[in-house]
């Protein structure tokens, strides 16, 4: 696979989009402008691709000083064709159309240009609202190349000042602007190596000897550009290999995402990562193309570098299995993992890996009955691990619809026996080691791209088409009002609906709604009370909990003079839903930093004094309202 990715790209899109874009790639090279002091040097805050909370960062960050205010220009002839105001994502933002059908995002903006302004406001006084997302009409607000649109900023969710920009194709997917070679960018930095995890997947799978994820971080220097692992990894049977990696800059000590991954094994490439576009389908993909439950736990962001089963984007290249390691001798196999960025500087890590056969039971030990028995599951397998349990005939009876189902130990780690169950081959609903039988939660195998709902006493949970990557094994209980539904470390790709009766009736039903609970924190998801159920959709699994909440907003006036309204509003659990402002009863603008939470006006003609009562009106979810009202101050006078 080759590795050109600025000419690579250009040449995709030169083919991929309409007929109209067809032109000399130099000439493509130089269509756009840099955006933001168009001919001087700068640095970024983030790249195509960057691993995020949960997305890949679609567009590039480019700094502003840390600060806000400086001039945004259209980075070539086009027009307007969406304009929006978010409270969260990308703020204010102006996309513009190009005659060669590609379009540029502008995010994060402080402020529109005068023309664009007075559109929008005239647009949220007409619709009587804050959040507005509009599309003019094609001629409406045509622009030139390096004509000032708007003023950078730190609106919707964003970190701190910069502007996000992006270049997108006429079906929405998302370009990597670097492959347009803008002069004020410069990088020969390399990327950098974190750490690997490797990850058995079948039954036969160990890594130095045990089913468990192994995670290693001692690098060596191999050369100029390259690292080794200290030591050979022993390993047999199907293997996952995970990549924690960041790309650094010149001048800067932001992390990046990684333009391109490779894989060999024994000098096949086995698996290819190239993050040329990021296609507008992705949606929540992300969560699926990184270790989820290393990245919910630890924060840690491991790039899988396989395809899992069940993922739909196009993202890599892979062999027949699909970039997995298969070791199934007991020889040396050589891996080496090389990671790229846009501008081609290269980091590589080599390591051996030798293949050795499974590991026997050890023979002539005492007896001793488990102290315990603990499950996880990963994927499919369920591993049972039973401390302190030696037997000379070591063995698990797995129990499905009152059915026993024996299972030799698979083997012993240090003085705990661990068994390995496949849930393809049936879902046990409990599993005896020695004495000690622990009951599963696990209610069914729930396939993914179809319509399935699990149903059991007073609990519903229906998958839609478009809720599941892949099968999940479904693991439902309740304790009180709390039901958990799987857990938190499976990631979803659409929403699940749910149904369930609490122990207890809410008192008021109308404020009680379902929150998720991680770690003792509390995240509002929603829901209503209907005939002595709760009714919610959610895009996370975890624990769900009903809470009421009564308190109102807090409010708190700053301002209120002839020249602007000013105010602090927050609510201590289900959050802001909306807000609204008059005076003298005619409706007023109302920005929102709700990073901040501040509220200011924005008045329709500058020059007319506010004059009345203000009144302020704000609403949380659960529709409590706190109203404040104040008559507008005069001017203080100058003596």
């Amino acid at each position: 696979m080759t590795r050109k990715f600025k000419a690579v790209l250009l040449l995709k899109i030169l083919v991929g989009v309409q007929a109209a874009f067809a032109q000399p790639q130099d000439t493509l090279r130089n269509y756009f402008k840099f955006p933001v002091y168009p001919g001087k040097p700068n640095t970024l805050s983030g790249v195509l691709g960057d691993l995020r909370s949960n997305h890949f960062h679609g567009g590039i960050d480019i700094r502003t000083a840390q600060r806000e205010g400086l001039p945004v220009t259209a980075a070539a002839d086009g027009y307007v064709s969406r304009i929006a105001v978010q409270r969260g994502g990308y703020g204010k933002v102006i996309y513009i159309r190009h005659p060669n059908s590609l379009v540029t995002v502008y995010g994060h903006l402080q402020r529109f240009g005068d023309k664009l302004a007075r559109y929008v406001r005239d647009e949220q006084y007409k619709n009587q609202t804050f959040e507005i997302d509009l599309t003019p009409e094609p001629g409406q607000f045509p622009v030139k190349k390096g004509e000032l649109i708007a003023l950078s900023g730190n609106t919707g969710s964003s970190q701190g000042p910069h502007l996000h920009f992006e270049i997108r194709d006429s079906h929405q997917n998302h370009l990597n602007p670097l492959a347009f070679d803008f002069p004020e960018i410069r990088d020969q930095t390399p990327p950098r190596f974190v750490s690997i995890a490797l990850v058995p997947m079948d039954l036969n799978a160990r890594i130095e000897g045990t089913f468990d994820r192994k995670v290693y971080k001692s690098f060596v220097k191999k050369g100029v550009k390259g690292l080794a692992l200290r030591d050979t990894i022993r390993a047999a049977g199907v293997i996952g290999l995970e990549l924690e990696a960041f790309d650094r800059m010149d001048g800067t000590g932001f992390n990046y995402g990684v333009s391109c991954i490779e894989v060999r094994l024994d000098g096949k490439e086995i698996f290819a990562y190239n993050m040329k576009q990021l296609p507008a389908t992705i949606a929540r993909d992300y969560n699926y193309l990184v270790n989820y439950e290393a990245r919910q736990r630890e924060g840690a962001r491991y790039y899988k570098c396989y395809n899992p089963k069940g993922n739909q984007q196009q993202f890599s290249i892979t062999d027949e299995y699909r970039g997995k390691l298969i070791i199934r001798d007991t020889l040396l196999h050589q891996v080496s993992i090389r990671i790229f960025d846009t501008y081609e500087n290269v980091q590589e890590l080599q390591f051996v890996m030798k293949g050795e056969a499974p590991l026997q039971p050890v023979a002539g030990l005492a007896e001793t009955g488990p102290s315990a028995l603990h499950v996880r599951a990963q994927q499919h397998l369920l591993k049972v691990t039973a401390p302190n349990y030696h037997s000379a005939q070591p063995q698990a009876v797995f129990y499905r619809k009152g059915q026993p189902f024996i299972r030799p130990l698979s083997y012993y780690r240090q003085q705990d026996g661990v068994f390995l169950w496949d849930q393809r081959d049936g879902i046990p609903d409990s599993v005896r080691v020695g004495n000690l039988l622990l009951p599963l939660h696990i209610k069914a195998a729930v396939a993914a791209g179809q319509e399935t709902e699990f149903m059991e006493a007073d609990i519903r949970v229906k998958f839609s088409p478009v809720s599941l990557f892949d099968t999940l094994y479904l693991e439902v209980r309740r304790r009180g009002d709390t039901l958990q539904v799987q857990d938190r470390f499976q990631p979803l790709k659409g929403g699940v609906d749910v149904v369930y009766r609490p122990v207890s009736t809410p008192v008021i039903q109308g404020k009680t709604h379902i929150y998720r609970l991680i770690n003792n924190h509390r995240s509002f998801v929603g829901g209503y009370w209907d005939e002595g159920r709760f009714r919610f959709t959610t895009r996370e699994l975890g624990e769900f909990y009903p809470l009421t909440d009564t308190i109102p907003p807090k409010v708190r006036l700053a301002e209120h003079s002839p020249n602007r309204i000013r105010a602090y509003i927050s609510d201590e659990l289900s959050g802001i839903q909306h807000f609204r402002a008059w005076v003298n009863g005619e409706w007023v603008l109302m920005n929102y930093e709700y990073k901040q939470h501040y509220l200011w006006s924005e008045k329709r003609a500058e020059a007319v004094p506010f004059e009345g009562d203000v009144i302020l009106e704000v609403t949380d979810r659960a529709g409590n309202t706190t109203t404040v009202q104040a008559p507008v101050k005069a001017p203080a006078r100058k003596k």
